[in-house]
């Protein structure tokens, strides 16, 4: 007689459907976490570093006035780190 749950001995070691649907949703979380964590920490940043500049990209559309500023401070923040070296 068949058994409903076959033991690990059997030949069938592939994980139940609800233990794959499981493992895929935290690992698409996880992967929305490792995305988001980076992003969240720049605003951050930028809200305390240029409060007016932030203010100014949450009403308008455009990136680039804050792309800009970040990359301008991520370079000046390089140089002195390496001025200190």
């Amino acid at each position: 007689m068949a058994t409903p749950n076959p033991s690990l001995d059997s030949g069938d070691r592939r994980a139940r459907t609800g233990e794959r649907m499981l493992r895929m949703t935290f690992n698409v979380i996880g992967f929305g976490a490792f995305l988001a964590a980076p992003i969240a920490a720049v605003a951050l940043w930028l809200l305390l570093t240029d409060p007016v500049l932030a203010r100014e990209a949450s009403e308008g559309p455009a990136l680039f006035p804050i792309v800009r500023t970040l990359v301008v401070t991520v370079g000046k923040a390089i140089a002195a780190a390496l001025a200190y070296l």
